[in-house]
């Protein structure tokens, strides 16, 4: 009884301690260092699904009153910054305040802030608000100097992906596509910003034209943020935003040594009692190049796929999707299980930073495709490139002597590479492979969007779009990030608002791919992974993701495949592939 004794009066003792009942707690949401940057590891879209469901919990929570944002030294894709701010903004629709704390923050980054009543700026802290650029790096001549040749097989307007080997410049196509992804973009930003900040357009336009490059004191004068300083300006701005005194105690969601209240309460998504078996609704990550073995490792994908599917407690399935194509065959292995899958259970499709091309085939099959508002999606149609021998076997003083039975057996023949070019006759029978490739491609479409395939025609031929702009096209069915994936899943699954559902996520980490995470995840995050490219890098002088993309032509050289150019050359950290 006295041991029971003791343990009832320290439990009386925790709960005094913790903020249990407070009113009006504010919750420190810290994103610093929660994105891996690394390609090697999937631990980014996990960590973005639990942000949405402790924003979720708070807006929920009676106790919390609103949230500090500390994204002080966070670094995430277009599309994550979007997703937050659209979540955060449904928390504000529950009459809850968001406090931002910022400190070297770029346009993208900005954007998010604006989410909150209140914007607080590191004293030493930089706002660089640049706009947005587009491009891509050109190897031509430096294949001509090395002696290789590249020939584009390309007979679709917008299908660009082999440009990077054939030019020098910007197509019209690229000029004009891109174009209007980049305006599509630019609009979002002038938008949320100036709405959030009442300024005119005009204002914004100036601001980005003339001013563009602040320091904590030139933003507070410009009216850029509130407050400057740190913990005691975040405080001070709660006391703006609430009207009142703050409390003592924080929770705190993400590491607590480097958050800015100090707080050590923790705060996580809320867990359903499984003595209750709640229904569950499954997130499925595809992430990479449409490939059997690679990238998205279409087979194992489509075995996930299918056995999630087929587990009774799973009611619906969001795909998670993170791809600029590649493989047809491997990009139609898993929509003929997303299409399977759906027989059974409602199945969503959440767009990320990129589902295009052979991502986009993968997307079509779902009962619903949502994407955010930067995603870049479409892409519908399939491109060719050839690499062959034009003088490097001579620079490198090899030579080649063959003999051959039938008229086309020497194409694939060579030392590095195919020892000569496509003949006439070859390039008309790959123009034919290609052009039934893209008919099956936008038959597909036509079926699984439900559009005459003459409309699908007249947005396909390779277009790549912005999120809103494949809306307009009809090629997905809402603007929305993955946390409107997940609701819109529950809604078509018929589970009711109030009942409590569980989520699991895959493929699940393995106990050494923890392990690792942990141990190296500081070590490539942010500028770091930068520098490790480049210390990667050993070949043709070219940066880490052009000699990858170089690498992954020629492996797969003559292949026609639905895949998106390489990428783009941006002046923002966040911006995406």
């Amino acid at each position: 009884m006295k041991l029971n004794g003791k343990l009832w009066l320290f439990g009386v003792c925790l709960l005094m301690a913790y903020p249990l009942f407070s009113q009006n707690v504010f919750l420190e949401l810290n994103l610093n260092n929660q994105t891996v940057r690394s390609r090697a590891f999937s631990a980014r879209p996990r960590r973005t699904l639990e942000i949405f469901r402790v924003i979720e919990r708070a807006g929920n929570d009676k106790r919390i009153g609103g949230i500090i944002l500390n994204i002080s030294a966070f670094q995430a894709g277009k599309e994550t910054l979007w997703e937050l701010h659209n979540a955060l903004e449904k928390f504000k629709s529950k009459g809850k305040k968001v406090c931002a704390f910022i400190s070297a923050a770029d346009l993208d980054m900005y954007c998010l802030a604006t989410a909150a009543d209140k914007i607080v700026m590191d004293d030493q802290g930089t706002l660089t608000l640049l706009g947005y650029v587009w491009g891509r790096g050109y190897i031509q001549h430096s294949l001509e100097k090395l002696g290789v040749g590249a020939r584009e097989l390309r007979y679709l307007e917008f299908k660009s992906a082999a440009e990077t080997y054939t030019r020098d410049s910007l197509s019209n196509a690229d000029r004009r596509q891109y174009g209007d992804v980049l305006d599509d973009i630019m609009a979002l930003a002038r938008y949320t910003v100036t709405n959030a900040r009442s300024w005119t357009d005009s204002e914004f336009d100036s601001i980005i034209n003339n001013e563009f490059m602040f320091s904590a004191r030139s933003a507070l004068a410009r009216g850029l943020v509130d407050y400057t300083g740190r913990k005691e300006a975040v405080l001070n701005a709660i006391r703006e935003i609430t009207g009142g005194e703050t409390e003592n105690d924080f929770f705190i969601y993400g590491d607590s040594d480097s958050g800015i209240t100090g707080s050590k309460y923790s705060y996580q998504p809320a867990k359903p009692s499984w003595l209750n078996k709640p229904p569950i609704i499954a997130v499925i990550y595809a992430d990479g190049v449409t490939d059997m073995e690679q990238g998205i490792a279409a087979k194992n994908l489509a075995r996930t796929i299918r056995e999630v599917s087929e587990k009774k407690r799973v009611k619906a399935l969001v795909i998670r999707i993170n791809s600029p194509g590649g493989s047809a065959e491997a990009a139609d292995y898993v929509a003929q299980a997303v299409k399977n899958a759906k027989q059974r259970i409602p199945v969503v499709v959440s767009m990320g930073a990129v589902a295009a091309s052979g991502g986009y085939w993968i997307s079509m099959n779902a009962d619903h495709i949502t994407a955010s508002p930067v995603t870049l999606t479409g892409s519908i149609g399939v491109i060719g490139s050839w690499f062959y021998d034009k003088g490097l076997n001579k620079k490198l003083g090899l030579t080649i002597d063959i003999m051959q039975r039938g008229d086309h057996a020497d194409l694939l023949t060579g030392i590095i590479l195919p020892h000569r070019d496509l003949n006439p006759a070859e390039e008309a029978r790959y123009r034919e492979y290609i052009l039934d490739l893209y008919g099956d491609f936008t038959a597909k479409v036509a079926e699984s969007r439900n559009m005459d395939i003459e409309r699908v025609e007249a947005v396909a031929r390779g277009r790549v779009y912005s999120g809103l702009g494949a809306l307009d096209a009809g090629l997905i069915d809402s603007i929305g990030g993955l946390d409107d994936a997940v609701e819109t899943a529950r809604k078509l699954a018929g589970i009711p608002i109030h009942r409590k559902v569980a989520y699991n996520e895959y493929p699940k980490p393995k106990f050494f791919d923890k392990i690792l995470e942990r141990m190296l995840a500081p070590e490539i995050s942010g500028n770091n992974a930068t520098a490790t490219a480049a210390v990667l890098m050993t070949d043709l002088f070219l940066s880490g993701p052009l000699l990858e993309d170089l690498r992954f032509r020629i492996a797969h050289n003559g292949q026609v495949m639905p895949i998106l150019p390489l990428g783009t050359v941006s002046n923002s950290p966040s911006a995406g592939r």
